[in-house]
């Protein structure tokens, strides 16, 4: 059963960021070169998806095609970010990574459904 994100409360009664664990974890340990998918499920419309990735890891992730790493020593317009912490997803959105490091890195991401 999918967890819905619902905020704690801190000492002084203020909204916090301490949601129960979800039902909807996901991890893949992604060889050096590698790239790895997950697909949000469609069973709601909005999520809120929290990543971790090993540290030291170089990864890359994108949410509408193929992650890849930087082109090249200038910048350029790209659609994969570098170890992102949490973001908003509609369902079956496919998320993509890439392992741009020498050594195989784990990476989590647990999903949470917004009502």
């Amino acid at each position: 059963m999918t967890t819905k994100l619902s905020f704690g409360r801190d000492v002084q009664g203020y909204n916090s960021f301490a949601p129960a664990p979800s039902t909807d974890m996901f991890s893949a340990s992604i060889p050096s070169g590698a790239s790895a998918s997950i697909t949000v499920p469609s069973n709601f419309q909005n999520w809120i998806a929290s990543f971790s990735f090993q540290p030291g890891s170089d990864v890359w992730v994108s949410y509408t095609g193929t992650a890849t790493p930087p082109a090249g020593a200038t910048f350029a317009s790209t659609a994969s970010e570098l170890l992102p912490g949490s973001r908003a997803l509609l369902k079956a959105t496919v998320v993509s990574f890439y392992n741009n490091g020498t050594d195989t890195a784990d990476v989590g991401a647990i999903l949470y459904a917004v009502s």
